[in-house]
């Protein structure tokens, strides 16, 4: 039973063939979708029964209405624009007679089609699954495409696509892990590069992996024995050059349809790919799918619109020259393989399986790169060597033969069907098989009548997600979307953690400026074995209790807390986190922001835990001692079990409170896998970096910058940052909102980072620098040299002079700027994470003994 939520669109058209290829191969086999229309003998449309309760009936609305399609949206960043989803609602399919009568379960683009409850259930019961990736959604938060991000590799917490205030995304992550990590299915990819991202992802990399390529039905999609009558209707010689290019919907920019554009207006404007054609040929460009392809001057365009049939579309194809495929994202495209089924060669862009379809000189050309350069280049590349070349056209076609054809993709799926289900189970259409009953297997008449009789059948919606989305603060915006009636929905029951693992329940504030790579919280990623952490985020304020916020002030007052402390979404979150704790046990609670968390629980007495055992409660302070004074409430430290300290300069400050035991230095980390050394673009002047605002000393910054440039050096300074200083001087860039990549490459493009400070414990901003190989001039307070190690150039406070002494000394030495710059690589290397992390799993272990 193939399941996919449309039947149209790339990944139902390929979910269709995969159909075709199983009956193909002698099997039976049905194809059960969500959307489309039931066009043939074993289609079933599936008809979604709403909920009867009227709680279950308000969340599926809310869900769907207000959340997908509301809160969603409007959160969407300007990262990308290809769809982004939740799971819910979704069908509870596991009460379809039809799949529980299926020898094996064939998924396929299955959000909002097969709820993860469902897939948990089949999982569960021991039922052969499998999974074919048309995109990277079974492993991520909601993504399909991950626009560059690899949090998927480890916990999808801080979403570069969305601004999440409600943790959708890690919840949706965290209930993906818990439906189908362990045991999961067997997922079939149809690239290797998708292989390798499932095999790399947190959510599947301990599944089975097959690669078995996507089909196509090549008596369909074929060379045209008429191509060139086809050409002569549309008014094109067989000297013309014909591109043609198009998506399901030419506005999604991971298609790269804006680079292709590009590219195409160069090109005419310079004249260099219409001088590599015989006098008098045009170049005509053929555009199909939602939304047309912009017009080039001096390129005539064939808009061809929505091409819904498979003829039609096929001709179009045929009929040109090249296949355009400028991806920016993709997989395994199928107008790519349908191009050269028509034995129409292809441009691609070396992305994704791209190069696995597009093999450079034997069925197109390949692009260097992603980019409007690489495309023309390779344009003319091809103009040059390969128009009108009748080998390449033959070596196409020949490829999609031998390997996408129906008949072998069916052989293979075939065989993979068989290996999970068992020779027994292997439903013959022609002959029959024994069925699990004994019961004599259906022919494949049969089978036809059997599918028949689900023509209307209902399947129920499944409106209540799993426990693992449903946390805090989900649960709070689906009570304000779905309203009163909700409070009655059961919340399903977790799953039990994994024997004998340390159980950690760590809370985090969000900060919307912080990257997918930033954060003091980025060590939870890289926990070793035997430390399972559960991550809640709240926001920084009161937001989430509304028209409460007051009341909450008034709490934190009676409880003794500072103002700093006095925020409602800490308060809402530890109280949930109570409840929490009280349903299911854990050994540690961790506030990874100390000065903003943890002043409720502690106070709790250990009967309202469950179990009656108060789990470990540890904090981290990240403020210097001046600041931290005034937001900590001296009393309340004594109920935590440890104080987790970034430097030396804060022990002091909160000796005087807690014994020196339960004090604990571990230094902020950082991701040096992401930022590392590369190439510096060329630029003009000494380039110099200033990246964030808390605690920056902007004042003594633009003092040096003015004796810098009164010593005669060309300093160029740019800030980054999302709260700018006041009075920047002319000639200073100041910008904000870089995603990580372009901060990465802001690092690497500087000579130096310059960053005075007033005070600080560590500093992100200085590590990043370090991480990417860059020289270091900042300020001599708090815990920075201590971080530092001896790896960068420190003033003291406040001393302009000295920071633009610092400044020429690397300007006027490169060999010692690099050696500087190496040595804070180094450095930056004995902070990554994952020495961060072991650090605070052998305190968790600690702690967790010292409370049993």
């Amino acid at each position: 039973m193939h399941v996919s939520h449309g039947a149209d669109g790339g990944a139902g058209r390929a979910a269709r063939r995969a159909h075709r290829a199983t009956r193909d191969a002698g099997l039976l086999s049905a194809f059960a979708f969500l959307d489309g229309e039931a066009s043939e003998p074993d289609d079933i449309l599936l008809h979604p029964r709403p909920p009867e309760a009227p709680g279950e009936a308000a969340l599926a609305t809310a869900l769907r209405e207000r959340v997908q399609w509301g809160v969603v949206q409007s959160a969407r960043r300007a990262a990308t624009n290809t769809l982004f989803s939740i799971a819910h609602p979704a069908l509870a399919l596991e009460g379809q007679a039809l799949s529980a009568a299926a020898d094996v379960i064939h998924l396929h683009w299955t959000s909002w089609a097969v709820a993860p409850a469902t897939l948990r259930h089949w999982l569960a019961a021991g039922r052969p699954v499998v999974w074919t990736l048309h995109d990277l959604w079974p492993m991520t938060g909601g993504c399909h495409y991950p626009a560059g991000c690899e949090q998927y590799r480890t916990a999808c917490l801080q979403c570069p696509q969305l601004a999440d205030a409600w943790s959708l995304v890690p919840n949706a992550f965290a209930e993906k892990r818990a439906a189908w990590s362990a045991p999961g299915p067997v997922v079939v990819a149809p690239s290797a590069w998708m292989a390798a991202r499932a095999a790399e992802s947190a959510i599947l990399r301990a599944c089975r992996i097959e690669v078995i390529p996507n089909a196509v039905e090549t008596d369909r999609f074929a060379p045209r024995p008429d191509r060139d009558g086809l050409r002569a209707a549309w008014g094109l010689g067989a000297d013309d050059l014909l591109l043609v290019a198009g998506a399901h919907d030419n506005r999604e920019a991971r298609k790269g349809g804006a680079l292709l554009m590009d590219a195409l207006r160069g090109l005419a404007a310079d004249g260099r790919l219409a001088a590599l054609l015989p006098p008098g040929a045009q170049v005509a460009l053929a555009g199909f799918g939602k939304s047309a392809l912009p017009p080039v001057p001096g390129l005539r365009r064939l808009d061809f619109g929505e091409v819904t049939e498979d003829g039609v579309l096929a001709d179009i194809l045929a009929a040109a020259d090249l296949a355009c495929i400028p991806s920016i994202e993709d997989n395994y495209p199928n107008v790519a393989l349908e191009a050269l089924a028509c034995g129409t060669p292809c441009l691609a862009t070396p992305v994704g399986g791209l190069p696995e379809l597009v093999r450079e000189g034997s069925s197109g050309v390949l692009a260097e790169a992603a980019s409007a350069d690489a495309l023309a280049e390779a344009l003319l590349r091809f103009a040059a060597r390969h128009r009108a070349d009748p080998a390449l056209r033959a070596g196409a076609r020949a490829q999609v033969e031998a390997e996408n054809a129906i008949p072998v993709i069916g052989a293979r799926l075939a065989a993979l069907y068989r290996d999970l289900a068992g020779e027994g189970r292997a439903t013959d259409a022609a002959a029959g098989a024994r069925a699990p009953s004994g019961a004599r297997a259906p022919s494949g008449a049969t089978h036809g009548r059997a599918l028949r009789a689900f023509a209307q059948a209902p399947v129920d919606v499944a409106a209540v997600p799993g426990a693992a989305f449903l946390r805090f603060p989900v649960n709070l915006l689906l009570r304000q979307e779905a309203g009163p009636a909700v409070a009655g929905v059961a919340v399903p029951a977790s799953q039990p953690s994994a024997t004998g693992a340390l159980r950690v329940l760590a809370l985090r504030a969000q900060h919307a400026h912080h990257g997918a790579r930033s954060g003091p919280w980025q060590y939870l990623r890289h926990l070793p074995p035997g430390v399972e952490a559960a991550i809640r985020a709240t926001p920084l304020g009161a937001t989430l209790a509304g028209t409460q916020s007051g009341a909450f002030r008034d709490w934190g007052r009676l409880l003794g807390t500072v103002p700093f402390g006095q925020q409602g979404n800490a308060w809402l979150a530890e109280a949930d986190i109570l409840a929490e704790c009280s349903a299911e046990p854990f050994d540690v609670v961790h506030a990874i922001d100390g000065e903003l968390a943890l002043w409720l629980l502690p106070r709790m007495p250990a009967a309202l835990f469950h179990g009656g055992r108060r789990p470990a409660m540890a904090a981290t302070f990240h403020q210097p001692p001046a600041l931290l004074a005034g937001m900590v409430n001296a009393g309340l430290l004594a109920g935590l079990d440890a104080v987790v300290l970034l430097c030396e300069a804060q022990r002091a400050a909160l000796a005087q409170w807690l014994p020196a035991e339960r004090l604990h230095i571990i230094p902020h980390g950082i991701d040096a896998d992401f930022f590392t050394p590369g190439p510096q673009a060329p630029g003009e002047g000494f380039r110099l970096l200033a990246v964030g605002h808390w605690l920056r000393d902007f004042d003594t910054l633009f003092a040096a910058l003015a004796l810098l440039r009164d010593a005669g050096l060309d300093a160029r300074v740019r800030i980054v940052s999302h709260n700018p200083p006041r009075g920047v001087p002319a000639g200073v860039e100041v910008e904000a909102g870089l995603p990580d990549e372009a901060l990465r490459a802001a690092y690497r493009d500087a000579d130096a980072l310059l960053l005075p400070l007033t005070d600080a414990t560590a500093n992100n901003a200085i590590l990043e620098a370090m991480a990417c190989g860059r020289p270091v001039v900042s300020t001599d307070v708090g815990g920075v040299a201590e971080m530092t190690a001896g790896a960068t150039l420190l003033a003291p406070p406040g001393d302009a002079r000295a920071l633009a002494d610092a400044v020429l000394s690397l300007a006027t030495d490169p060999t010692g700027a690099a050696a500087l710059g190496r040595a804070a690589r180094t450095r930056a290397e004995a902070l990554g994470w994952r020495r961060i992390a072991a650090r605070h799993a052998a305190l968790y272990a600690a702690i967790a003994a010292g409370r049993a």
